[in-house]
């Protein structure tokens, strides 16, 4: 479980609660200098698991998430009071994927990663970064700072 301003984050395999880690990363300064958390969550996934919803979420969010897209990034955002926090994923989410084997979903409380049986095996990782106070100015902080492909 990762605590943050907005409740606990949680990870879920088909919708059952698993342990995870969550690795500190330190902000980015061109994109992200003023977040307040930025982490990142990993998962191993093996072929042989074959069909699997991987979910990072906040059960307790009271908040409808607004989705955040970008090229092979997927992101939802959560804003309460003064305060953003955004996950982030790899993929794109369609009805077909062209680039990737697995695909994935919004959810009113977080995003998840859908696999396949072809899924090949893989690290599956969520980012997850909040700001507070988040203004107009450093709104796309939390964008940056959840994107997994800006891991250090």
């Amino acid at each position: 479980m990762l605590l943050t301003p907005l409740g606990a984050i949680k990870v879920f395999i088909n919708g059952e609660e698993v342990e995870f880690t969550a690795i500190k990363l330190d902000n980015l300064k061109s994109y992200c200098p003023n977040a307040n958390g930025r982490y990142l969550i990993h998962y191993d996934y093996k072929s042989e698991f074959n069909d699997q919803e991987i979910t990072c979420r906040i059960p307790s969010i009271n908040v409808k998430g607004e989705i955040e897209s970008g090229e092979r990034y997927e992101a939802i955002s959560f804003y309460k009071n003064d305060i953003k926090l955004t996950i982030g994923v790899e993929g794109e989410f369609t009805n077909k994927p062209d680039y990737f084997d697995y695909n994935g979903d919004y959810l009113s409380d977080g995003i998840q990663y859908i696999t396949f049986q072809e899924t090949i095996a893989r690290r599956f990782v969520f980012g997850v970064c909040w700001i507070q106070p988040y203004t107009e100015e450093n709104d796309t902080q939390t964008w940056f700072g959840a994107d997994p492909s800006f891991k250090y």
